[in-house]
C-alpha cells in the first residue's frame, strides 16, 4: 500500500499563524498609533518654530512683539503685522503674541487628530534669541526630542 501524501496544512498549522499574526498586531498597532500622533504634533512644532525667526527679527527691530500674525496672502498686513503660515492640518496658531516683550508665549493648538485640543507652547524671556517648546498639554512622549 502506498502511503497518501498531505496536500495543504492542517487545521492547528492554520491556528497558530492566526495567533501569531493576532500577537504580532496587538504590539504593533499601539506603536503604530504613537507614531501616528508623533507625526500630527510635529507638524504643530513646525508651524510654530517657523515663526521664532520673524518674531526675534521685529523685536529686535521695534523692541515689542507684533500686533498680530496674518496669513500670507493678506492684503490688509499693517506695519504692526507680521506674516506667518498660522494653519496646518492638525494644528492652529493663536494670531497673537501674549506677553510683554522681550516675554512671550506663542500658543499652537491640535485641532484634530490623536492629540485633539492639546498645546504646545513656544516661550522666549529674551525677546526671540532663544525658544523653548517644552510646555503645553501635549504629552512629552509625542512631542519632538527638541521639545522634551
Amino acid at each position: 500500500m502506498k502511503a497518501q501524501m498531505q496536500k495543504g496544512f492542517t487545521l492547528i498549522e492554520l491556528m497558530i499563524v492566526v495567533a501569531i499574526i493576532g500577537i504580532l498586531a496587538a504590539v504593533a498597532l499601539p506603536a503604530y498609533q504613537d507614531y501616528v500622533t508623533r507625526a500630527q504634533v510635529a507638524e504643530a512644532v513646525s508651524l510654530g518654530a517657523g515663526l521664532k525667526a520673524p518674531l526675534a527679527e521685529y523685536g529686535s527691530n521695534v523692541g515689542d512683539w507684533p500686533t498680530a500674525i496674518v496669513e500670507p496672502g493678506t492684503t490688509a498686513a499693517a506695519s504692526t503685522t507680521i506674516v506667518g503660515t498660522l494653519t496646518g492640518k492638525y494644528a492652529n496658531v493663536t494670531n497673537t503674541v501674549t506677553g510683554d516683550y522681550p516675554e512671550g508665549t506663542v500658543t499652537v493648538t491640535m485641532t484634530s487628530g490623536n492629540a485633539n485640543a492639546g498645546t504646545v507652547l513656544f516661550v522666549t524671556d529674551d525677546g526671540g534669541a532663544s525658544w523653548t517648546c517644552n510646555t503645553g498639554t501635549v504629552d512629552t512622549k509625542y512631542r519632538p526630542q527638541a521639545c522634551r
